[in-house]
């Protein structure tokens, strides 16, 4: 591995996005493209479920308009769009071994180790017409979300839910409860600047971005030939994670 490469590694701007085996190999690294998920699909139901609840007293909007606009806000947080990686923090980012058994098909998955910047730049650049695009560290705190900020009869249903959501929106998506604190996760997330569509499947290019691949330490080596062949038609490096004498080594 070459002195640069170890120093990407190390820095603030890798960050690592673990994945079965079968999704890298098949789509990601075979497409060269990274889906984004939905909330309502995530496993915290902070975030699969609706959160908001009414509150008395209705202030200068009408009570119909005011529990429209819940809805639809609770409605559009959870179909909203976003990507999840781990950053580098005490230990790196591909050495957790809660996440390779969590996100990693139990250490036989794939990490796949990107650009912060280079990807945000091609996000932005290639969606950021129809979306807000947020980015952000995901801070493990008490949740502080509950009911709308903006009373206004003056506003339609979509600028009331986007206001709330530009004036929220690290209470609403970039926030978790204290037991996901050791993901030291990092979100970029889209919101669509129409609310009358919902996200459908979303995309993006990471022909740039994508800078090394991380094999898991149980990574089956029937696949070897497949990896070997989609890194160098990618001209992405690999190595393979091992566990030995309670600690992780990048083998050749």
């Amino acid at each position: 591995m070459t002195e640069e490469l170890t120093d990407f590694l190390n820095s603030d701007d890798a960050i690592f996005h673990y994945t079965k085996k079968e999704t890298a190999m098949e789509y990601i690294l075979n497409d060269k493209k990274l889906k984004f998920g939905l909330f309502h699909s995530t496993n915290d139901p902070h975030e699969y479920k609706k959160r908001l609840t009414p509150a008395f007293g209705w202030g200068d909007i009408n009570e119909s308009l005011y529990l429209e606009s819940m809805n639809l806000i609770d409605n559009t947080i959870q179909n909203t769009a976003f990507l999840s990686f781990c950053e580098n923090s005490n230990n790196k980012g591909y050495e957790k071994p809660r996440m390779w058994s969590q996100y990693g098909q139990n250490h036989s998955g794939i990490c796949l180790v990107f650009s912060k910047e280079s990807l945000i730049k091609t996000i932005q650049n290639q969606l950021s017409q129809n979306y807000l695009v947020y980015h952000e560290n995901v801070n493990s705190k008490e949740i502080d979300f509950e009911s709308l900020n903006i009373y206004d009869n003056a506003l339609t249903i979509n600028e009331i839910v986007i206001n709330n959501i530009k004036q929220n929106y690290k209470n609403i998506f970039f926030q978790k409860h204290l037991d996901y604190k050791d993901e030291n996760e990092f979100r970029i997330v889209l919101v669509k600047r129409n609310n009358n569509n919902f996200c459908k499947d979303i995309f993006i290019d990471i022909s740039n971005s994508l800078k090394f691949i991380i094999l898991g330490d149980r990574f089956p080596e029937v696949y070897l030939p497949t990896i070997k062949d989609l890194s160098s038609k990618s001209n992405i490096a690999y190595k393979k994670l091992h566990w030995e004498q309670k600690q992780y080594f990048l083998l050749s």
